[in-house]
């Protein structure tokens, strides 16, 4: 990827993973644990387990909006703010590594953590290499 080309998509890659972000945060708030859980399988946790996830689902859904509004604020204008980009991914590949470790401790369940651990590992450090760096 030539220099132009990596600074050019740059913004586009962050701004379109900002929108994600936002979203992915707004259906917490708005699903919180009915996002994971069925009726019938909260059904059968107990209603202190229900009402705990729900709370950390819903949360940590606000705690996402924040992080795609301020990954979209970094963007605007990527030589100004760097380093909070670079602190916003850092974060994001923290997020990983604790998805890592209760993959070591609990397993792939459910399955879909499996990508988002590469995910959280594997972008953050290729979008600095092919793009933030060549800003700073």
């Amino acid at each position: 990827m030539s220099e132009s080309t990596s600074l050019q998509y740059t913004p586009i890659i962050l701004k379109a993973a900002s929108v994600f972000f936002i979203y992915a945060g707004a259906e917490h708030v708005v699903r919180g644990i009915n996002k994971y859980l069925t009726i019938e399988e909260q059904e059968k946790l107990p209603s202190k387990t229900v009402a705990f996830m729900d709370s950390q689902y819903r949360f940590l859904g606000g705690i996402f909006i924040g992080f795609g509004v301020a990954v979209a604020w970094t963007v605007s204008n990527i030589p100004a703010y760097w380093i909070p980009l670079k602190i916003l991914l850092g974060a994001m590949m923290l997020g990983g590594v604790g998805r890592a470790v209760s993959a070591a401790v609990y397993g792939w369940k459910p399955t879909w953590t499996r990508q988002a651990t590469i995910n959280e590992l594997i972008i953050p450090p290729a979008l600095y290499w092919f793009g933030i760096r060549k800003y700073i």
